[in-house]
């Protein structure tokens, strides 16, 4: 039988931010969402008054402020660094790691060498404690949605809990259905309207019934939840299908000159990002957000095909600046604007047509853009960067006045 873990970080950005400030420890604290909209992250101080995740900040202030509640604007980068290290140190533990997300990963524990899984987890949490300082909790499950919910019952037990094909139907029928990891809030519904309450409730279900109505992804949760793997451990980073890059801004923008600072600070960051995975773009879309999203607001778009595959900065900033002006309507307040690579292909592997050849130009334009994100990567930061946005008012950034300066050493 296979046997595999989910590792979830507990309250993963809170965590993060105490490695910095470890007086914060028992003191309640949240972490908000870009442009400080909404909350991301609670610990359990903050989780036991009552306060919702995602809930908008600005309706909550006053309250986490007369409840002592220390508040951080997100941090991503150092959230990523520290989610990197928390990865290097579980795969010293197995033999196939799956990156889920920032702060969860699965991983293979039907191992050999592995006597007692239980025990050899409470190792691996011990370990990451000690050399990243983050908390994390262990689910143990034959299958991926029956470990993702006892990762769940291990924050509520010793940071460990596994979960096996018989002892499984009891915490089935104590499972809402819309907590069920795979059960979109859509079917949740659907299900309810036909009976479906729990996570057993779906398992009883024809299967046949469960498919005409979830198509085959039900079907796929429902023997899961059986404890029949179904979803494969995939040990290996999936190529992207695209790339996309977008923020909302600080203060409305409502000049065509101030919307091409985002757009071109955005497609540079794709195209970095493009050249990192060694990938190149087929097309490209520009959007734009006119309005507030709490009032009436539009959403602007406009897309354009390259005739061969591109990577270089010089045709991915011309062409999104060209596409900003198709779209630009003089004198609208814009809160948000973004920029999408899509149909990527490998930059290596570049299918040509008999009539488009990429001209010598390109070569070098391709060359020229490799040379700068080398000399970045080995300086750090922005050493080479278009005067344009050299500037330090950005009006385009983000609300981010209470992030924290920690950063990892290397």
């Amino acid at each position: 039988m296979s046997l595999l873990a989910l590792c979830d970080c507990n309250n993963f950005f809170v965590s993060c931010e105490r490695l910095y400030r470890p007086e914060l420890n028992g003191v309640p604290v949240v972490v908000l969402s870009a442009n400080d909209g909404c909350i991301i992250s609670r610990s359990e101080e903050v989780k036991a008054m009552g306060i919702p995740m995602a809930e908008a900040y600005f309706k909550v202030e006053a309250l986490l402020r007369k409840k002592g509640v220390v508040v951080f604007s997100g941090n991503l980068h150092l959230y990523r660094q520290v989610s990197a290290r928390v990865m290097q140190v579980l795969s010293r533990f197995t033999d196939a790691l799956e990156v889920y997300s920032i702060d969860e990963a699965f991983f293979n524990l039907d191992i050999r060498s592995v006597p007692d899984p239980a025990a050899h987890a409470s190792q691996i949490r011990e370990t990451v404690w000690r050399l990243t300082g983050i908390p994390v909790s262990i689910g143990i499950a034959p299958s991926k949605t029956l470990a993702k919910l006892a990762s769940v019952l291990a924050k509520r037990a010793n940071g460990v809990y596994g979960i096996t094909r018989l002892s499984a139907p009891p915490l089935l029928e104590r499972t809402e259905i819309g907590d069920v990891w795979g059960v979109g809030w859509r079917h949740a519904r659907m299900l309810r309207k036909y009976g479906v309450r729990t996570a057993a409730d779906l398992v009883r279900k024809d299967p046949v019934w469960v498919k005409s109505r979830m198509t085959v992804r039900g079907l796929i949760t429902q023997f899961e939840l059986m404890g029949y793997p179904c979803i494969p451990l995939v040990a290996h980073e999936a190529p992207a299908k695209s790339i996309q890059v977008s923020h909302s801004f600080g203060l409305p923008l409502r000049t065509l000159d101030d919307l091409e600072k985002p757009i071109l600070e955005h497609t540079l960051k794709a195209g970095r990002l493009l050249r990192e995975h060694r990938l190149a773009a087929r097309g490209l879309n520009v959007f734009l957000l006119q309005g507030f999203i709490s009032k009436q607001h539009q959403f602007l778009s406009t897309h354009d095909r390259f005739p061969h595959p591109v990577r270089d900065d010089t045709t991915l900033t011309r062409t999104a600046l060209r596409l900003l002006r198709q779209i630009f309507q003089t004198g609208r307040p814009y809160t948000k604007a973004g920029v999408t690579l899509s149909d990527l292909c490998d930059a290596h592997y570049r299918q040509k047509t008999l009539f488009d050849e990429p001209s010598a130009a390109t070569a070098k334009a391709e060359r020229l853009a490799e040379t700068i994100d080398n000399i970045n990567k080995r300086l750090g930061g922005h050493a080479i960067y278009p005067a344009a946005l050299a500037v330090s008012d950005k009006k385009w950034q983000c609300k981010s006045h209470m992030r924290s300066s920690g950063e990892l050493e290397v």
